[in-house]
């Protein structure tokens, strides 16, 4: 065969081998052939990605507006317990600002006084934070709730990009039903350091992927402002976050030989994160300072440095291991008001709902990423803090070993950012989920596979109910026993007493049984919803816009309702203010009228037991008292309150002198060495009034030494112990004194009591030390005879001491202290720095841009 004819014959086979290579090609690929969805493009799609974002954001801000609008719309006020109790510890502070313009940074009123800027942090250097604390006085809460949406949107997209995976994440995460209850409770802080948790992940995923100057000095604005929100404990979590996140990046940058990049990242955070602490050393500079001198810093005995809390105050409130059930059924534990789970009351679950926990558990199962990685062992591991003593293998090595774990209370507050990592755990199997069924497969898809898996669940936790939970609580029985047996005055352990307990019960298990079905049927519910959407995507039937828009809106649905079960117009007032709502009795006008016959403070205190004295603050917005509501008290008060005041459970004379008590508030009855002076014809409240009761400052002839704290307090006890007469000092001091008598001069006048400054005009015939019923706090108050400093020593415990000459002089007490001044110039000059270099580079790149 020639040459030309090779070629003809190639010529006329070309085609054929051409259709037998593609009919091999086509053999080989499976039966069921991997066929892409497509569709013309729809009106979502045509716009661009600026007017698909800002739709977002109004439809999220129309969706907050729309759950706060009793109080956006129909003039009401969200002012709770909490919020009331501030204002009643901070009235004094906002009082002495109001009429002199300076910031007060002692609080005279709540137990016996303390560190003001514990109470309210007067944030003095301006940052990014001030516009929303300006929209408060406009639009709370959705002020912030607004930065809490769109912070978590932006953070979602970041990580997704996908606009309504990011939109689920957003009400996932602040709809979770926990941020309803902490708003109607009056944990504002609280809820304000959630709101900006989200914006300081960002930085830290910016930081990661961008690392350079810009991203360290975001990064240190976003942590500044988180810390300046007022409640360390949740940014203390989200540091868990970010740490986890950071040794998953190591390692896969280690096992990709890519160190250097993640080495860069983490020079930058750690630049960062050194700025954002010095942005903030006002006021936690001061607010370190004090830690060391509180329960959370001092062990009894007033030992600082000596640990944080007891293990058993600590672990109080802990999730129990069930419970964790009410993360995907609202009330299985009762709710609230009907709760009866292992923790002491509580205001309800952290339930972020079937549809989000089955996305995060299906992107932690298909999501090869190292964020989705980190976010996974995040959330394991916050889950398990979280159940504190019920898993105490693991808390108690964290609670001894680990920095500052010791600090913080309430282990079930760990799940407030669990519910952040599973929306944007969520946010990935949302958009893993539409990714997958885009395109058809041999056999179930694992989505599929997961829904399948979650409603098998959630069908044996409905049809096994009396299996898995009692519904009852430990101890319940024997409590309604003895309240059965009291009310009739009979045995507990006649026969009637259980029978009659026992049938209430059957009534009682049944409703919780009954609420429980409900919400299980409704997550059931939910996740057929659902998978329903994903099923009429996948044959083509819903548009990729109208699936994932049903899916956010089923999300939307779900958590609002329920939070609206919290969140409820007879949880709120139509009060405007805050002061408003501290009541004042028949009892309180009496007392504030002697106490302005008097001059005002710095005469006398009130003890009032109309409840537990660190629960109740309402006293100490009207006058001096021994109680209050604080979550980090003095230790030397915590234990002037547990070892001193009370002897046999009755206040003891020496305690309430201690610190000038003069009148006792009481429901009835009367105590020694007291007279009835009124009777409130409202509440039935009595005062009670100690006509020999010590002054607030006053000399002493005699000094003891005593080193040991509990001896102290059982001489202090002692009724033999003369307050008036001697002064109990913790350790050998340069301090003379001389007896009193009726001879003696020895006088101290009080001239001013404010909470900056107290003077008294005193006059003693010989060097005498001056005991004055002020409690004792070593890091501010500084004492002054006639312009010359003098020390202060710590006296019968809890109060002060200052070694007066000869003569008649001018005593002064002024409380300044250096840390606060410290803390704001390094807050200014630091702020300074981070908004100044973000403004110069941003500016820089927009001008350098603009010019080529």
């Amino acid at each position: 065969m020639s040459g030309k004819d090779v070629k003809a014959v190639a010529k006329l086979i070309s085609p054929m081998a051409r259709n037998q290579k593609k009919k091999r090609n086509k053999k080989k690929q499976p039966a069921a052939a991997a066929k892409q969805i497509t569709a013309e493009p729809n009106l979502w799609d045509r716009q661009s990605p600026t007017v698909q974002h800002a739709f977002c954001l109004v439809l999220l801000a129309v969706i907050s507006f729309t759950f706060f609008a009793p109080i956006h719309f129909k003039g009401m006020s969200l002012f709770a317990y909490d919020t009331v109790s501030f204002k009643a510890m901070s009235n004094e502070m906002t009082q002495y600002k109001a009429e002199t313009g300076e910031t007060a940074l002692w609080s005279p009123n709540p137990f016996g006084g303390m560190p003001g800027y514990m109470i309210s942090s007067p944030v003095e250097v301006k940052q990014l934070d001030d516009i929303p604390r300006f929209l408060r006085t406009l639009i709370w809460p959705s002020s912030h709730f607004l930065f809490m949406l769109w912070g978590t949107y932006l953070l979602a997209f970041v990580l997704v990009s996908d606009k309504w995976a990011s939109m689920l994440a957003a009400v996932a995460y602040s709809f979770t039903t926990y941020v309803p209850i902490i708003l109607v409770a009056g944990h504002n802080s609280k809820f304000i350091t959630m709101a900006f948790a989200p914006w300081l992940i960002l930085a830290f995923v910016f930081a990661l992927r961008k690392p350079g100057v810009l991203s360290s000095f975001l990064f240190a604005i976003a942590l500044a402002i988180n810390l300046r929100a007022g409640h360390i404990q949740i940014t203390y979590y989200v540091a868990f976050v970010m740490a986890i996140w950071w040794l998953v990046e190591v390692v896969g940058a280690y096992r990709s030989n890519n160190v250097a990049n993640i080495a860069k990242s983490t020079g930058w955070l750690a630049f960062g994160s050194v700025l954002g602490i010095l942005m903030v050393a006002q006021p936690f500079l001061s607010n370190f300072e004090y830690k060391a001198h509180t329960i959370r810093g001092a062990s009894p005995g007033g030992e600082a440095g000596g640990g944080g809390l007891s293990w058993a105050y600590a672990m109080n409130w802990s999730q129990g291991i069930g419970e964790l059930i009410t993360l995907i059924i609202s009330d299985a534990y009762g709710g609230a008001s009907a709760y009866w789970g292992p923790k002491p009351p509580t205001g309800g679950p952290h339930y972020v709902g079937g549809i989000v926990m089955a996305l995060a558990v299906f992107a932690g199962f298909t999501v090869r990423k190292r964020a989705v990685l980190a976010l996974s062992i995040a959330a394991i591991l916050l889950t398990l803090f979280a159940l504190g003593r019920h898993f105490e293998l693991l808390n108690r090595f964290m609670f001894n070993f680990f920095p500052l774990f010791s600090s913080f209370r309430v282990p079930e507050t760990w799940l407030a950012i669990v519910s952040l990592v599973l929306a944007l755990l969520a946010a990935f199997g949302f958009k893993q989920a539409f990714e997958s069924l885009r395109t058809t497969s041999t056999g179930l898809p694992t989505l599929f596979k997961t829904m399948g898996a979650a409603l098998a669940v959630m069908l044996v936790l409905f049809t096994m109910k009396d299996v898995f939970f009692a519904f009852e609580k430990e101890g319940e029985r024997e409590m309604f026993m003895q309240r059965v047996a009291s009310q009739n005055n009979v045995s507990v352990n006649n026969p009637q007493v259980a029978t009659a307990v026992d049938r209430a019960l059957v009534g009682i298990k049944a409703d919780r049984g009954d609420r429980y079905a409900k919400d299980a049927i409704r997550t059931i519910l939910m996740l057929l919803g659902a998978s329903l959407v994903f099923f009429l995507f996948q044959k083509g039937s819903l548009a990729g816009f109208v699936a994932g828009f049903l899916i956010f809106g089923l999300v939307a649905y779900d958590l609002i309702d329920v939070g609206k079960r919290y969140f409820v117009e007879e949880r709120l007032t139509t009060e405007q203010t805050a002061d408003a709502l501290v009541a004042e009795y028949g009892f309180d006008t009496y007392l504030i009228n002697k106490k302005n016959e008097l001059g005002g403070n710095g005469h006398f205190r009130v003890l009032s037991l109309e409840g537990n004295l660190v629960e109740v603050a309402r006293p100490a917005y009207h006058y001096e008292t021994l109680s209050g509501y604080h979550g980090a008290k003095l230790r030397y008060y915590q234990d002037y309150l547990e070892n001193i005041l009370f002897k046999d459970s009755v206040p003891h004379a020496n305690g309430l002198d201690l610190l000038n008590t003069r009148y006792v508030i009481v429901p009835r009855g009367q105590l020694p060495d007291t007279r009835m002076v009124y009777q409130d014809p409202q509440t039935g409240m009595q005062v009670l009034e100690r006509e020999n009761a010590l002054p607030r400052a006053y000399f002493v002839g005699n000094t003891e030494v005593i080193t040991s704290a509990e001896e102290t307090w059982s001489r202090l006890q002692s009724d033999a112990f003369n307050l008036a007469t001697t002064a109990i000092l913790p350790a050998e001091l340069p301090v003379t004194t001389s007896p009193v008598d009726s001879a003696s001069v020895a006088t101290a006048v009080l001239e001013k009591h404010t909470p900056h400054e107290i003077s008294w005009r005193v006059n003693t015939d010989t060097d005498r030390l001056l005991v004055v019923s002020e409690v004792y706090y070593p890091d501010g108050w500084k004492a002054y005879v006639d312009d010359v400093e003098v020390p202060i020593h710590r006296v019968n415990y809890l109060i002060r001491g200052v070694q007066i000459p000869a003569g008649e002089h001018q005593l002064t007490m002024a409380f300044d202290p250096s840390s606060y001044k410290l803390g704001y110039w390094v807050s200014l000059l630091s702020t300074l720095l981070a908004y100044g270099a973000v403004i110069g580079l941003v500016g820089y790149g927009y001008f350098r841009r603009k010019d080529q």
